[in-house]
């Protein structure tokens, strides 16, 4: 993970290092910004899809013997 003050110069680098303007005075909410999803998705892990053929795999399906309605 990046620290705040290496997120705050990327984005100044890649917006072209402006002196002054939008970026620069907006430059600091957007750190904050990037930090907190970096942060967040840290915290929170994915799920995790069951491999082919494991219990868990096992247990959400649901097999169907015979139709349930009459033709």
């Amino acid at each position: 993970m990046a620290t705040k003050d290496e997120i705050k110069k990327a984005l100044l680098r890649v917006a072209g290092d402006p002196v002054s303007g939008s970026i620069p005075a907006l430059v600091d909410e957007m750190a904050d910004a990037v930090l907190a999803l970096d942060n967040a998705s840290a915290e929170t892990p994915k799920k995790v899809k069951p491999a082919r053929g494991t219990v868990q795999q096992a247990e959400k399906e649901t097999r169907v013997m015979e139709a349930v309605e009459q033709r």
